[in-house]
């Protein structure tokens, strides 16, 4: 009977020991959960402004899963609002070869450096972001974190630099090689002078595009632009007669060429040849033939001389 009640105590000790190990596991594995914040919990501190709780945690997390990019973002963020700007380089750094998140790390990096008065460093940085995709123009050129950069030359550089991005079209000669047609005009044909029609040619969209808004006859719309990628100008016509034509071309010395291929009303194909003459600053000469046997003979379908309207 001892040996049984000694067994039975055994028992006992053992299953209260394994029940006591349990509840103790279980309460450090609920202290550890509630001691490690979220990411939602993170983003909550730091939507709040709530700077020094929101760099802990993501100081936490960001120790226990180095690749939460975002993190590294709002830990850098969080620093330079606490104005503790080494700290903020170190976790900007952190995102610099990450394509997602490259430009506006760099830039905040390059904002804390220039605020250690590092200004070298500072301006090596902004250039990578800039080169990276950053282009915020109007923040490059007012973020009070940047004044002691501003009187530097290669300051003036790398914001001519974000320019380019931001008006592609009002920097590259190519674009700007149709400009002589923009302007008011009245229209006449080129042999008799009888008035055809009037047009204004507008550059809109940022200057990327000229738009063309004739009248006479019909009246009709066009999109011209310069496609980097084909290195080719594009007409796209559409009138009120709903016809519409997609042309293509090309500055040839000194004349806006386009071909297209069309349907004529009857059926026929037809292969269509739009010329452009810079004749003086204020008279532009449009030309227009087709040919429906593969280019072997052409015809005429108007010749027309712009004439800029005195203003």
């Amino acid at each position: 009977m001892k040996v049984q009640s000694r067994v039975a105590t055994v028992r006992w000790l053992t299953s209260s020991l394994v029940a006591i190990f349990s509840a103790l596991l279980c309460l450090s594995l609920a202290v550890v959960a509630q001691s490690t914040p979220s990411m939602q919990d993170a983003e909550k501190k730091y939507q709040d402004k709530n700077w020094q709780v929101a760099a802990s945690a993501y100081e936490t997390i960001t120790r226990e899963d180095p690749s939460n990019n975002l993190a590294w973002l709002h830990l850098g963020s969080s620093y330079q609002k606490l104005q503790q700007f080494e700290k903020a380089v170190a976790a900007f750094q952190h995102l610099e070869k990450d394509p997602n998140f490259a430009a506006p790390a760099l830039y905040r990096e390059a904002t804390s450096l220039a605020r250690l008065n590092q200004k070298d460093e500072a301006l090596t940085t902004l250039d990578k972001a800039v080169a990276a995709g950053f282009a915020r123009l109007q923040l490059l050129k007012e973020d009070p974190d940047l004044a002691s950069l501003r009187d530097d030359p290669g300051f003036a550089k790398i914001v001519e630099k974000a320019d380019v991005m931001v008006h592609p079209c009002e920097h590259q000669a190519e674009y700007r090689q149709f400009d002589f047609w923009i302007g008011e005009w009245d229209v006449v044909t080129t042999q008799g002078h009888d008035p055809a029609g009037t047009s204004s040619i507008q550059l809109i969209l940022d200057k990327c595009v000229i738009f063309e808004n004739w009248t006479g006859g019909v009246t009709g719309k066009s999109f011209n632009h310069y496609d980097p990628a084909t290195k080719k100008w594009i007409q796209d016509w559409v009138d009120s007669a709903s016809s519409g034509v997609h042309f293509e071309g090309e500055l040839e010395n000194g004349v806006m060429s386009f071909y297209a291929d069309s349907l004529n009303p009857d059926g026929t194909r037809a292969r269509r040849h739009l010329q452009f003459f810079k004749l003086d600053d204020d008279h532009v000469r449009q030309f227009s033939q087709q040919s429906t046997d593969g280019g072997k003979t052409w015809s005429v379908e108007y010749d027309l001389t712009y004439n800029r309207k005195k203003s």
